[in-house]
């Protein structure tokens, strides 16, 4: 995991804002690990596209924050108005109705 991580391993919303950072930025540890990832993480021309589960299969390889309290720590989170610092936002790319196989984006803004 290149973000780090509180002193008990457990993942903080400041760690996944700051692999979105990684991301956007281009940073090849981060890209790297997105493109070794074996589904539902995708890096394409609209952004990186990904499932709940499998960010946080990528971000908590360990497990130490189950997928529950994942999915409650982003929702709490202020994560979009954070990445807005970058010009960025997370989307829906994808509904199947379901929060867990649904996909999102994280984008570029577009500019006016």
């Amino acid at each position: 995991m290149i973000a780090r991580m509180s002193a008990d391993g457990t993942i903080t919303s400041d760690d996944i804002r700051d692999f979105f950072g990684l991301v956007l930025g281009k940073y090849p540890a981060a890209l790297d690990l997105i493109n070794a990832a074996e589904e539902d993480l995708q890096l394409l021309p609209q952004g990186f596209v990904f499932s709940l589960p499998a960010l946080h299969a990528l971000l908590d390889p360990g497990q130490n924050l189950a997928y529950p309290e994942f999915c409650k720590l982003l929702n709490d989170s202020s994560l979009n108005q954070e990445l807005s610092a970058f010009d960025a936002e997370i989307t829906l790319f994808r509904s199947s109705g379901k929060i867990d196989t649904s996909l999102y984006c994280l984008r570029q803004r577009l500019q006016a």
